[in-house]
């Protein structure tokens, strides 16, 4: 057994938020700054990097490291508010993390908001969950998400963990498993399907209570 296993949070341990949902509060982030901004720019800041940030709000005149910090906020709150109204849902295998939990420690880092990440965990009373990691509102944290390995590396130090699973639902974090020196699991939910990998992972599920078996096995 891993002397630690890490989650990801979305799209394995709770539902993906739904995509409009995101561009609203980008939509109204631009809002806050007396922009109306195209479609195709309120799409791009969603699942983007610094430099996208810095491009899109140059064309309009806009602070990119304020912008995003609002931003940020916006779409951390309507997270957090999908799931309490029940909108975005744990996985009926949540279970099995505590179960792990049980034989080892566990964290999560997401590439969503550290609020986000705590008002989840915090909510499903995960109160075993060791160390959690999310991005802090800034332009710094986006060169720092998963693929790149500084969060799960950071989560693993709080542990100190030297054989551990990073279990995720995309290929980013198969490769910042890997760039942490540790094992991955990918967790091929529908949403999943059709998607590529850029690198093997150690195991590849269709949820966690298959990746519970695998463990078992091992």
């Amino acid at each position: 057994m891993y002397d630690a296993v890490l989650f990801d949070k979305d799209g394995v341990l709770v539902e993906l938020t739904e995509l409009e949902v995101i561009h609203d509060a980008v939509d109204g982030t631009f809002a806050e700054f007396g922009v109306e901004p195209s479609r195709d720019d309120v799409e791009r800041l969603v699942g983007c990097d610094a430099e996208t940030v810095v491009d899109v709000c140059g064309r309009y005149g806009v602070d990119p490291g304020e912008f995003w910090r609002r931003r940020d906020a916006n779409v951390s709150r309507v997270q957090r508010e999908a799931f309490d109204a029940g909108e975005k849902k744990p996985y009926d295998d949540i279970g099995v993390v505590e179960r792990i939990a049980s034989r080892c420690p566990v964290g999560v880092v997401s590439n969503n908001q550290r609020a986000t990440v705590d008002h989840v965990v915090e909510s499903l009373g995960m109160g075993y969950v060791e160390t959690r990691y999310g991005r802090e509102h800034s332009l710094q944290s986006l060169r720092r998400k998963k693929p790149s390995p500084h969060y799960v590396e950071r989560a693993l130090e709080d542990i100190g963990a030297v054989d551990a699973l990073y279990v995720g639902d995309s290929p980013k974090d198969v490769v910042a498993a890997h760039g942490a020196d540790a094992d991955s699991a990918f967790v091929r939910r529908e949403h999943r399907a059709d998607a590529t990998l850029e690198a093997e992972p150690t195991y590849e599920v269709g949820d966690l209570h298959e990746l519970e078996d695998e463990l078992e096995a091992s």
